[in-house]
């Protein structure tokens, strides 16, 4: 049989290696904790990435279903089409029926028109009320304003809710 030599015999190690025998290696050094900080795992900076992640997410449709259920229907093109529908009933042409629940009124004679048209919102009121001023004399809730402001029109306008505007336009309108 043949020699056994150290070369020979697996796992034997020569005598001068600088490593131990095997399962005799020393424990590998710990850096220790600084005080009062504990060490965070990936898994944990992950799961508050997620976290945030959802609450980013959350906050970003509550902003979104706010801005969308603010917006309401534009005072400016429903005060156009008020307005419009006031010169149409002066003129004596026929009332667009989904406009408003209320048609405008025409009552008087002559130089004595006037166009009556009630259920109006407070916001569609100022600028139909500041449109019409323009044209003609208005009224607003029963009140004819002497002077007539922005500032005016919004607090007529703010005292009955809906309002009524009367307007008389100028002669040659």
């Amino acid at each position: 049989m043949a020699e056994q030599t150290v070369a020979n015999v697996p796992h034997a190690r020569p005598a001068h290696s600088a490593h131990p025998p095997h399962g005799q290696h020393p424990a590998h050094p710990v850096k220790p904790a600084k005080p009062g900080r504990r060490r965070s795992s990936g898994r944990l900076r992950r799961l508050i990435a997620w976290e945030w992640g959802i609450v980013l997410g959350l906050l970003c449709g509550l902003a979104i279903t706010l801005v969308l259920l603010s917006r309401g229907p534009d005072a400016r093109h429903e005060a156009d089409a008020v307005v419009g529908q006031m010169r149409a009933a002066m003129a004596g042409k026929p009332l667009r029926a989904d406009l408003s629940e209320s048609y405008p009124v025409v009552w008087g004679e002559g130089r004595d028109l006037m166009v009556t048209m009630t259920g109006i919102p407070a916001k569609v009121c100022v600028l139909v009320s500041w449109d019409l001023y323009r044209q003609g004399t208005i009224t607003v809730n029963g009140i004819t304003p002497q002077r007539v402001s922005a500032a005016r029109l919004v607090d007529l306008c703010n005292e009955k809710t809906p309002a009524t505007i009367i307007w008389s336009p100028k002669s040659g309108n």
